[in-house]
């Protein structure tokens, strides 16, 4: 019987996957690229401002003896956006890197164990 997907928000799919690899013997770094609230205007209003490179994604996992890997993490339920989608597949038409993507532990395990450890 398959069990029901629990829901997890973007930052605990992203930490959850970094622990995992951690304990699989990668380092997995943060890619910290997005925008942030900046305070507010003369006129009250919000100010946002964006610092990064659209749709780099959130982790970078190196091992030695491995290719490295991209991964973009999502809300459960949510899919990446098209600057997501375009970077993922610049990564993956290069040589010696893989890109992809997940909603959840359970997913990136999956796809983890089908396109890396082979």
């Amino acid at each position: 019987m398959k069990m029901p997907k629990i829901k997890q928000s973007e930052n605990d799919v992203k930490k959850a996957i970094k622990e995992y690899l951690e304990l699989n013997g990668y380092e997995v770094y943060r890619m910290n690229n997005g925008g942030g609230f900046r305070g507010f205007n003369k006129a009250g209003k919000e100010r946002f401002s964006f610092a990064g490179t659209p749709g780099v994604a959130d982790l970078y996992a190196v091992r030695k003896g491995d290719y490295p890997l991209w991964i973009e993490t999502k809300a459960t339920g949510k899919k990446p956006s098209e600057d997501q989608i375009k970077f993922g597949e610049v990564i993956n038409n290069s040589f010696g890197t893989l890109w992809m993507w997940a909603d959840s532990l359970d997913m990136f395990i999956g796809r983890f164990k089908t396109e890396v450890i082979r």
